[in-house]
């Protein structure tokens, strides 16, 4: 099977949502229309940060698939009324995604949403917030590079 049809784990759903959901990312998102560069530098963090292998069309193609299916389950969600339950109800990770599209920004709202911690189970750099939870490191935490 060739790499690019791998499906996407949670773990790795998890960090492009962690890369994703930094600031200057967004940014930089929302700016440019041309943003396989922008792309490149997010699959390079992925593996850099949480050890996730893929590559800039992999995350973009997510990227975008994450967008349409968030937008898709709040419509159904409003079609549907209040009484057919939230919005996570059709999206796996619908809170994740509402905390990095809100106008606000705030991916605090996404970590409580999930009820976890922000912290990844292996050591990263300093930017180790955002909906990220448990993913393999290539290397285990203790090994000295």
């Amino acid at each position: 099977m060739e790499s690019g049809l791998r499906p996407w784990g949670e773990a790795e759903v998890r960090a492009l949502l962690c890369v994703w959901a930094d600031r200057s990312v967004r940014e930089r998102l929302k700016s440019t229309l041309r943003n396989k560069c922008i792309f490149q530098e997010m699959a390079r963090q992925m593996q850099r940060k949480f050890g996730v292998v893929r590559n800039w069309k992999q995350c973009r193609t997510k990227y975008k698939n994450l967008k349409y299916d968030y937008k898709t389950a709040k419509s159904a969600h409003a079609a549907a009324g209040s009484g057919a339950g939230g919005p996570g109800r059709y999206m796996k990770f619908f809170e994740e995604v509402e905390a990095i599209l809100s106008p606000t920004g705030s991916c605090s709202k996404a970590l409580s949403a999930t009820g976890s911690s922000a912290t990844p189970s292996t050591k990263t750099s300093s930017t180790s917030t955002g909906p990220f939870r448990g993913a393999r490191r290539t290397k285990p935490s203790g090994s000295v590079s």
